[in-house]
């Protein structure tokens, strides 16, 4: 019984989802599918917005919508979650002063590597 209850509840979590996106055009659909997936749910944090269930990501889902809804570009709306929620909101955050260090670590660690592997002699001189 338990089960058919959760099967159930599934469905009509499902069917509301759908029935919210009815509304809008297919460039707008993936306009708003494209955005929640490139949003991290500042809750679960490896999880995108469109995956997880958490009660902010469904409330960030809905923001999302309504702002696909009013003809926001997709710049827009990421800006305005960059100025509510940070850098962290993205999965992929812009390159800027505050982030240089976020994009250019993996360089300098490779740099770091490479100059100790040759200092030890592993690779040559």
């Amino acid at each position: 019984m338990k089960k058919v209850c959760l099967i159930l509840l599934l469905i009509t979590s499902q069917v509301g989802s759908i029935e919210s996106n009815e509304a809008l055009t297919n460039q707008e659909r993936e306009l708003y599918q494209q955005i929640i997936q490139e949003v991290r749910c500042l809750v679960c944090q490896n999880q995108s917005v469109g995956e997880s269930n958490a009660d902010l990501a469904k409330d960030l889902r809905t923001e999302i919508l309504e702002q696909v809804q009013k003809g926001s570009s997709e710049d827009d709306i990421k800006n305005y979650l960059l100025s509510r929620y940070g850098d962290f909101v993205l999965y992929e955050p812009s390159f800027k002063k505050s982030t240089y260090v976020l994009w250019l670590s993996p360089v300098l660690i490779i740099l770091l590597i490479l100059g100790w592997l040759r200092k030890i002699g592993v690779i040559g001189k």
